[in-house]
């Protein structure tokens, strides 16, 4: 594998600055790219997410927070894990811890106006089946991931996530050419229900009762331009759809039941990555949630550090 390559290989899958381009959304930023058998790394990053204006379904709306002009964020640090088991074959870690504010939370939906934990953590294989380096045709591979819910209260405007566990998976394509690459994702993710939060503001709930959450389809698009051996600038867009669920405001809501929002985002950013050492990498993101649906029009910014081992890591490649 290149030296450029394996850069994207560890910071598309270890870095997780992207993959929490929006709280509630998902998880999941694969990878074609995969590093040399027996080599891996280990990241951390941070990521901010702050919003004054969210879609109440379709139209963007101050709403609850316009009264006292509260602002909505969350600041999550991820850690993050991969190793390459085989040459086709990968296995990366991601899980969190979040705190999320909002003024006055109490107003609009219950609860206190900070909370913290564990956010949801997801464990993943990638299985390449097309390897651009001895084929003509680009990188293509196939990502299968278990999601576990992170042990928070939901139900609040503030909450961490929507607290489901489930699964997901994906197809990937990947390419480089010498003066640019580009990934794009396409996958579906189900999740199962969580138990509706009887302290939440909403209609009386027996206890045990629960909310389904809404299955979704997802789009990840990279567009990566070296401008160096050791720095690389790029753009993102994602996309997360929901299938089914209810709108804010409509039939059957309340702040209880935010699990069981139809919610879709989409997602511009734009990301630039450091090679600093061979052995430890450095990147940062800042996106905008441009478009969706029942989601906060959120803006994000990320940093991040990972570092490689094994194999030919810190060597002239």
């Amino acid at each position: 594998m290149s030296h450029v390559r394996r850069m994207f290989a560890v910071a598309l899958t270890c870095s997780s600055l992207a993959a929490c381009l929006s709280a509630r959304p998902g998880l999941a930023q694969g990878t074609a790219w995969i590093a040399e058998p027996g080599t891996g790394s280990i990241s951390v990053s941070y990521v901010n997410q702050n919003a004054t204006e969210f879609y109440r379904a379709t139209t963007a709306t101050q709403g609850p927070l316009e009264a006292t002009g509260a602002n909505l964020a969350q600041n999550t640090v991820w850690i993050g894990f991969n190793y390459a088991l085989h040459d086709a074959v990968a296995l990366d870690v991601q899980s969190a811890w979040a705190r999320s504010y909002v003024a006055g939370g109490v107003g609009p939906s219950g609860g206190e106006e900070s909370y913290s934990g564990l956010f949801d953590s997801n464990i993943a294989v990638t299985w390449r089946v097309v390897d651009e380096l001895v084929s003509n045709a680009p990188s293509v591979a196939f990502r299968v991931g278990a999601i576990i819910a992170g042990g928070y209260d939901t139900g609040y405007i503030n909450s961490l996530g929507d607290g489901g566990s489930g699964v997901e998976a994906s197809f990937i394509v990947g390419k480089f050419w010498d003066a640019v690459g580009v990934s794009g994702e396409v996958g579906y993710r189900t999740r199962g229900s969580t138990e509706v939060n009887p302290n939440a503001v909403g209609p009386s709930t027996a206890a045990g009762e629960t909310v389904d959450i809404p299955d979704d389809m997802f789009v990840n698009l990279w567009l990566f331009v070296p401008v160096s051996s050791r720095l690389t600038l790029g753009v993102d867009y994602r996309m997360v759809n929901a299938l089914s669920g209810i709108d804010i405001g409509g039939e059957g809501f309340s702040p209880s039941r935010f699990p069981g929002l139809e919610e879709d985002a989409r997602i511009l950013g734009g990301r630039l990555i450091a090679d600093l050492t061979g052995t430890l990498g450095a990147s940062a993101f800042f996106g905008q949630v441009v478009g969706g649906r029942n989601t906060a029009k959120s803006r994000i910014f990320g940093l991040g550090l990972n570092v490689g081992f094994g194999g030919s890591f810190g060597g002239g490649l």
